[in-house]
C-alpha cells in the first residue's frame, strides 16, 4: 500500500460527511484507513458557521493541527482566538478546545495525535467522560449511549465570542 497522500488534493482523500445539528464537516480518516496503531490523523473540512466536535480535553493524548486553508476561531480553556492558513496549533493534555468556523468559506485542517490505550476524554460543557479501555461514555458517573447528549447548543458556551463577525 502506498503511504503517501497529498493534503492539498481532495481527489485522493475519501471524505465522509459528518453532520449533527450545529456540527457539520467532512472528514478523511487517513490513519484508520492505513490501520496505524500509535498515531491518529485525519483531514477535516469544517463547513461555514459550524462547530468541530464538542468542547473537550484529553488526559493522555496531545493533538496537533495544521491549518491547510481558511480560518476559524478556537475556544481554548474559555479563551478565543483566530487561526488561519499555515498556522500550527497544539493542544497538550488537559487543555480544553474546540473549533468554530465563523466564516462563509470552508476551514480545512490536518489533525494528528498520539493514540494511548489509557485515554480518557472529558467534555466539560456536558460533564461527560469517554474511557477508551472500556469503550464507554459516562455523564456525571452514569453510563450514557448518546455522544451528542447535552451538546446540542455549543454556541451558548461561546458567550465570550461574537459569532456574527
Amino acid at each position: 500500500m502506498k503511504c503517501v497522500v497529498n493534503l492539498h488534493s481532495d481527489s485522493n482523500l475519501n471524505f465522509e460527511i459528518e453532520e449533527h445539528g450545529k456540527y457539520s464537516s467532512q472528514s478523511a480518516q487517513i490513519a484508520k484507513n492505513w490501520e496505524t496503531t500509535k498515531l491518529g490523523f485525519h483531514v477535516e473540512i469544517l463547513n461555514p458557521k459550524s462547530f468541530s466536535c464538542p468542547y473537550h480535553f484529553h488526559h493522555q493524548e496531545e493533538e496537533l493541527f495544521i491549518v491547510l486553508s481558511g480560518s476559524a476561531m478556537v475556544r481554548q480553556d474559555d479563551q478565543y482566538y483566530e487561526v488561519t492558513d499555515g498556522d500550527l496549533v497544539i493542544f497538550k493534555t488537559g487543555v480544553a478546545h474546540q473549533f468554530y468556523n465563523h466564516t462563509n468559506e470552508p476551514f480545512k485542517f490536518f489533525a494528528l495525535s498520539n493514540k494511548d490505550p489509557n485515554e480518557i476524554c472529558e467534555y466539560p460543557d456536558s460533564n461527560k467522560k469517554w474511557v477508551r479501555k472500556e469503550q464507554k461514555l459516562y455523564q456525571n458517573g452514569v453510563k450514557v449511549v448518546d455522544y451528542w447528549k447535552d451538546e446540542e447548543n455549543p454556541d451558548q458556551k461561546w458567550a465570550g465570542f461574537n459569532k456574527k463577525t
